[in-house]
C-alpha cells in the first residue's frame, strides 16, 4: 500500500514540475539557429525507436530466422550511423552556435544509447546461438538488463527534451 502511495506522490510531483516547465524554455534553446534541422533528426529518432520495439528475439525466432533478425538490427544500426553523420554535418555548419552544439550533443547521446541497445541485442543473439547460460531464459536473462538500460536512457532523454525544452 505504501509503495502505491509513494508512486502516486512521485507521479504527481513530476507532472506538476513538467507543467511548470512549459512556461519557459531554457535560455540556451531560445536562440537555436538550426532548430528545424535538429527537430527533424529528433523525429527520425522517434520513428526509429518505435520500429526498434518491433524486434522479436526469442530462442525460437533466433534459431529459425537468424539472418532476418540480424539483418533487421543491422539495418537500424546503419540508420543510426546515418543520423550520426547528419549530426556531424550539423555541428560543422553551426560550430559557432553553442546552443545548437549542445542540443546536437544531446541528440548524439540518444543515438549512442539506442545503438548500444541494438549492439547488446546482437550479443544476446550470439549468446543464444552459442547456448550460453542465461541467454535462452529471457525473463531472467542478464542480457536484457543491458538492452533495456540503454533503451531507457534514450527514452528518458527524449522525454527530457520534449518536456523541459518545450520544442
Amino acid at each position: 500500500m505504501s509503495l502505491l502511495l509513494i508512486s502516486l506522490i512521485m507521479t504527481t510531483n513530476y507532472t506538476s514540475f513538467a507543467e511548470q516547465s512549459e512556461l519557459s524554455v531554457p535560455p540556451m534553446y531560445k536562440n537555436l539557429k538550426g532548430k528545424d534541422e535538429l527537430l527533424g533528426i529528433l523525429n527520425e529518432i522517434k520513428s526509429l525507436r518505435a520500429n526498434i520495439g518491433t524486434i522479436t528475439i526469442t530462442p525460437t525466432t533466433v534459431k529459425e530466422n537468424l539472418s532476418k533478425v540480424k539483418r533487421e538490427i543491422n539495418f537500424y544500426i546503419s540508420e543510426i550511423s546515418s543520423m550520426e553523420n547528419s549530426i556531424k554535418l550539423f555541428e560543422k555548419k553551426y560550430n559557432n552556435s553553442p546552443p545548437d552544439l549542445l542540443f546536437a550533443q544531446q541528440i548524439s547521446i540518444l543515438l549512442d544509447a539506442y545503438k548500444m541497445s541494438l549492439n547488446q541485442q546482437l550479443v544476446l543473439i550470439d549468446g543464444m546461438l552459442n547456448n550460453e547460460v542465461g541467454s535462452a531464459n529471457l525473463f531472467y536473462s542478464d542480457y536484457l538488463t543491458y538492452i533495456y538500460y540503454y533503451l531507457n536512457v534514450g527514452d528518458q532523454m527524449i522525454s527530457y527534451i520534449e518536456t523541459f525544452y518545450n520544442l
